[in-house]
């Protein structure tokens, strides 16, 4: 999943969930207050998206295989 900035990339696996930034620059150049405000009010909500979707993929993990026959993976304290 990318936030709606396409600056962050939300990965999933067995340990869990991450996000990182897909870029080392985040917002263009500012020259005026409320463009800051607005630049840095919509890298909130891209990590606000990201965090639901984190949060998402951890409540899939936790509730098992997503198909019939499918085995649920490992938690950390049965690896």
């Amino acid at each position: 999943m990318t936030g709606i900035l396409d600056k962050f990339n939300v990965e999933h696996g067995v340990l869990g969930a991450r996000v990182h930034a897909r870029s080392q620059i985040l917002t263009a150049y500012c020259t005026d207050p409320s463009e800051i405000d607005g630049a840095i009010q919509m890298l909130k909500e891209d990590l606000d998206a990201c965090a639901r979707e984190m949060k998402r993929l951890i409540e899939v993990n936790n509730r098992g295989a997503l198909f019939e026959g499918w085995e649920r993976g490992l938690t950390a304290d049965e690896s």
